[in-house]
Formats: structure tokens, C-alpha cells, sequence
């Protein structure tokens, strides 16, 4: 788990930061919108992030034209952890108003009964239903922003990059050194589809057959990252042919101009979710916040400044081309996209990561 908090920071820093080197910047924006009484506010809300850039884009496209019209400040700490939410919760101490979890901690907070649910009514009173992607409008979280995992190549080695983990893995086809992220969330996938399995097979996961997977694709694996601020250093020094890595790595890497593409194919897309602590001191007034973070004005913006799915589909047709062509919300690119079972990883992720580590550390 602590790995792929890691790749959370980086998804939330550094590796959508080169975007605004093309992407519009990170700026304040006016709405224009009518007032929606039921939003108004008093006080402070204290947002957990995965902080960098993240808290800057909740600043210029949600909350500084929030705090204008409706009243409500705010200030973000991080980093979202279940087990910290669930101690302050224990001691009656619960800082947190409004958290960003992913798929799996906010089933594990669930658990633990630590969440209060989403008011939808609210929500829909403001954000018409249809307007949101119901797939990820549960009953404790709504989408936040979802991340992807694809298979990434050195343009000078290779003119047009493998388009499915079976050919990722083919070193007839595609000779060169590769790398993944040495965790077993999405290791398990990829070494499975690159197996033959279908996408709509993969889960449940056999997790005897997922370690077979990994023993087939083992000796061609030549470096395993453990965390992602290390794909940047290796891409530079082109210590990789082939990277099963961060979409916004490799967007970063293409829109600077450097010798990395990407596919969209068969990439692995991983959701996280706002979530409202059960306890939270403003746990009310969080809630209006939310809600105007689902309006599309600010999921645009969002979406544009970063290579992340958001949860308002109206937004889609309005993405510039440029911009489209990064995002993994424009239906063209999610066509074949695995969806990351975070039921499945919840329920088997204690067992997953001790035979990981085992496996991983075999010589």
C-alpha cells in the first residue's frame, strides 16, 4: 500500500506538473453560474490531499471562486491514510472534512465505519444526475480523479510501440530493456493480460495463476521501480526501451518533446474518491464544497491541466484536440481500458503484498 501512495504523491506533483508547460495554467477562473442558495457556508473545511499540484488546481478551479460567493474558507493538509482517519476517529478528534481516497482505502474506511454517505440530493439539486458518471457515484465517495498505468516506448528505438501486453513482452518483436512498477497492483494485470487473458477475465483474480504470469514475464523485466519519481531520471538517461508507467509521466515526456510515446491500449485505469470523514467537524459544509467541485466549469479545467479522468462526462466534447488526445476520459481512448477491481484488492491485499514481496525478492 505504501507504494502506491507513493505513485499517488507523484501523480499529484511532478508528474503532472510538465503539463502546464503546455496545458493551460494553473490560474483562478470566473464562473458564470447562477447563485444556488443551498451552498452557502460559514467557517473552515480542512481538505486531505495528495498535495504538490493537486492543491494548487483545488485553489484555482474550485475553491477561491467558492469562497467568494459562498463564503466557506479552506485550507489542505495530506496524505490520506485510512489508518491515521481511523485513530483520529477512535480519539474523537477527526481533522479532516473532506478526503481523497483511493478505490481501496475508501473500502477499507467503509469498513471501519468512518465515512458518512454522499448527500446526493444535494448534489443533484445543483449537479444534475446525468451530468456525473454513475459507475463512480457510490454511496460513501464520488470520483475524484482517476489514473492510468500504460505502455510507454523510446521513439528512437522504436518507430511504432507494442499495442498489448502480450506484444509489450514480445523481445523478438520488441528487443530493449523494460521496466514496471515493482508492486502488485498492476503487476497482477499486466502480467495476466500479457498471459492472454482477456480483460473481462482477469478478475477475480487466481492469484496462483497471477504469480505463474509473473514467473513467465520475470527475466524480462530489467528493473523494477519501486517509486515513481525514479521514471523521469530513467527516461532522460534512457535507461528503458519499455515502461509500464504513469500516463502523466508520459505525457510529460511526449509534450516536452522528448523520445517517448504511449498507447492508451489495454491501459489500467485505478479510481480514487472524495470522501467525507463520519466525524468530520464540517462534514456539512464539506459537502456544499463537493458539490461544486462536480459542476463541470472546474472539471474542465481540471482535465485540461492534467491527464486524469474526471467524474463529469459533460466536459468530454469540450476538451481541445490537443488536449483530448492526452485524456483518458475522451471515449476514444478508453476504449480498452482495464478498470482496477478495488473490491478485489481490498479483500485480498494483505495476502497479495506478503507473497509479492516474496516473489519479488527471489533471485
Amino acid at each position: 500500500m505504501a507504494i502506491n501512495t507513493n505513485r499517488r504523491r507523484f501523480l499529484a506533483g511532478t508528474g503532472a506538473s510538465g503539463l502546464a508547460l503546455t496545458l493551460p495554467g494553473l490560474r483562478a477562473f470566473a464562473q458564470d453560474t447562477p447563485h444556488y442558495p443551498q451552498l452557502e457556508s460559514e467557517g473552515t473545511i480542512v481538505i486531505c490531499t495528495w498535495g504538490g499540484s493537486t492543491d494548487e488546481r483545488i485553489k484555482s478551479f474550485w475553491m477561491t471562486e467558492f469562497e467568494k460567493e459562498y463564503g466557506l474558507s479552506w485550507e489542505t493538509t495530506s496524505y490520506p491514510d485510512p489508518a491515521k482517519l481511523e485513530v483520529m476517529d477512535r480519539i474523537g478528534n477527526v481533522e479532516w472534512d473532506l478526503v481523497d481516497l483511493e478505490g481501496t482505502q475508501m473500502n477499507l474506511a467503509i469498513s471501519k465505519d468512518l465515512l458518512r454517505p454522499i448527500d446526493y440530493e444535494l448534489l443533484y439539486s445543483v449537479v444534475p444526475q446525468e451530468e456525473l458518471n454513475q459507475d463512480v457515484c457510490k454511496e460513501y465517495g464520488i470520483g475524484s480523479v482517476a489514473f492510468s498505468t500504460v505502455m510507454g516506448w523510446d521513439t528512437d528505438k522504436f518507430e511504432t510501440g507494442p499495442q498489448t501486453w502480450v506484444e509489450f513482452f514480445d523481445t523478438e518483436k520488441f528487443p530493449g530493456r523494460r521496466g514496471l512498477y515493482a508492486q502488485p497492483r498492476p503487476s497482477f494485470e499486466i502480467a495476466l493480460m500479457a498471459a492472454g487473458v482477456p480483460r473481462e477475465e482477469i478478475y477475480p483474480i487466481d492469484m496462483d495463476e497471477a504469480f505463474e504470469a509473473l514467473d513467465a514475464i520475470r527475466d524480462k523485466v530489467d528493473l523494477w521501480v519501486e517509486r515513481t519519481s525514479q521514471w523521469g531520471v530513467m527516461f532522460q538517461n534512457k535507461e528503458v526501451d519499455l515502461a509500464g508507467a504513469s500516463l502523466g509521466r508520459l505525457v510529460e515526456e511526449k509534450i516536452n518533446g522528448r523520445s517517448y510515446d504511449f498507447t492508451f491500449a489495454e491501459g489500467i485505469v485505478e479510481q480514487s474518491y472524495w470522501c467525507i470523514p463520519k466525524n468530520a467537524p464540517a462534514g456539512d459544509e464539506a459537502m456544499k464544497a463537493l458539490t461544486w467541485f462536480m459542476r463541470a466549469p472546474g472539471q474542465l479545467e481540471y482535465a485540461k491541466s492534467s491527464p486524469v479522468g474526471m467524474t463529469n462526462i459533460t466536459i468530454t466534447d469540450d476538451l481541445p484536440p490537443d488536449v483530448a488526445a492526452y485524456s483518458p476520459g475522451n471515449p476514444v481512448n478508453r476504449t480498452t481500458n482495464l478498470y482496477i477491481d478495488d473490491v478485489w484488492w481490498t479483500e485480498n491485499a494483505e495476502e497479495a503484498g506478503v507473497r509479492w514481496l516474496e516473489w519479488l525478492s527471489r533471485s
